[in-house]
This record gives structure tokens, C-alpha cells and sequence, in this order.
């Protein structure tokens, strides 16, 4: 884990700081092809490629080496947290596509009417609600180990409840020719109340990983 963490943090670095391609490359798209599609042309010159790859190779070879003696200097306790945080972060990215399936689908109609009722009440009864129920279910079985880091994700877990029972709501409100008012109105409270605990999540994380700055 200490490894993958001095590379993550490094190419981090790398990858702001770094043009990702020789200035010698470049690319020239056309569309002639019959289907339409794209096509690529590269036109480099090999010698110089050559040349700046060497250059390069003892560049990144020199920032790894700086990163390990960096790392020597650094506060354990920090280092270990680091760690703990990535273990976080690698079980929580996952779930993430059961988020996006939901609100993307949620996200359709902007409104309801009586030519898409039908269409809405399939989405959130296939999609939205299967979709955020495994988010929120996923959610909760994270456990973070480091204490301040639970607070925090305690937040996102009960904001997506909200959000949970906001779709559930939604699903009712449509699942009826006969819309009811008060019905939506729960829904929208709901979704607003979790959308704002988990507002408060996206800035208290974003303080959160601010500390490990120094690790970079």
C-alpha cells in the first residue's frame, strides 16, 4: 500500500506538471474514410523522439528517486492515514456507477406529463431505484478505519438514504394517471435534505485530502 500510494501521489504530480506528449508529435485527423469514421495520421521525426526519450526516462527516473527520499522525512502517522484513505477511496469508486445509472436516469424528463408518465414510473422502478438502493446498500457496508474519515462518510450514508427515500417517493407520484401534489413535494424535500449532507461531504473530504499535500 505505501508503494501504490508514492505512485499515485507522484503520477498525480506528473500528470500536472507534464505535457503528456513530445512537442515533435503531432496528430492530423481526417474523415475521409468511406464510413465516415475517423482516421489518424502521425507525423514525428524519429530521431528526434530518440533523442528526448532518454532525457525523459532519467527525468522520471530521478522524480521516483526524489519521492523515495521525500518519503523517508514524512510523518508516519500521516503516511498511514494516506494509506488508509486510499483502501477508502478503492472501495467507494465502484459504487459509483450505480449512482450515476440512477440520476442520469432520474434526469430523462425534466418534468412529468400524462405521454410520459408511463416512460418515468418504468425508469425509476428498473433503474433509478434498483440502481440507488446498491449504491446506498454499498455505502453503508464501507467502513473507513480512521476515525475522522468515518464522521465524514457517516454524512454521504445518510444524505443517499435521503436521496433513497426521495426516489422511492418519486416512484409513487408517478405510478398513479392521478398525480399527487403532496406526493412530489415529499419527494423534492427528501432530495433536498440529502442533497445537502452530501454537499457538506464533497467539502469536508476535499479539506480531508488537502492534509496529504505534503505528501506529494
Amino acid at each position: 500500500m505505501k508503494n501504490k500510494l508514492l505512485l499515485t501521489l507522484m503520477l498525480a504530480a506528473l500528470v500536472t506538471t507534464s505535457s503528456a506528449l513530445p512537442a515533435s508529435i503531432t496528430y492530423a485527423a481526417t474523415d475521409d474514410a468511406p464510413d465516415g469514421s475517423y482516421t489518424m495520421d502521425l507525423t514525428s521525426n524519429a530521431d528526434d523522439s530518440a533523442d528526448s526519450a532518454a532525457p525523459a526516462e532519467d527525468n522520471a527516473d530521478q522524480s521516483i528517486s526524489d519521492g523515495e527520499d521525500s518519503w523517508a522525512d514524512a510523518d508516519p502517522a500521516l503516511i498511514e492515514e494516506a494509506s488508509q484513505f486510499l483502501e477508502y477511496s478503492d472501495k467507494m469508486e465502484p459504487l459509483f456507477t450505480y449512482e450515476t445509472k440512477a440520476w442520469d436516469a432520474y434526469n430523462i424528463n425534466e418534468y412529468v406529463k400524462s405521454s410520459n408518465r408511463k416512460q418515468e414510473y418504468k425508469l425509476m422502478t428498473y433503474t433509478v431505484v434498483p440502481n440507488y438502493t446498491k449504491f446506498v446498500s454499498g455505502i453503508k457496508l464501507v467502513k473507513p478505519q480512521n476515525a475522522e474519515l468515518a464522521k465524514i462518510h457517516a454524512k454521504y450514508v445518510k444524505g443517499a438514504y435521503l436521496e433513497l427515500e426521495g426516489f422511492v417517493l418519486y416512484k409513487k407520484y408517478v405510478s398513479s394517471a392521478t398525480l399527487n401534489d403532496a406526493i412530489l413535494k415529499q419527494s423534492k424535500l427528501k432530495l433536498q435534505a440529502g442533497g445537502k449532507l452530501i454537499d457538506q461531504f464533497n467539502k469536508e473530504i476535499d479539506k480531508y485530502v488537502s492534509k496529504f499535500d505534503a505528501l506529494q
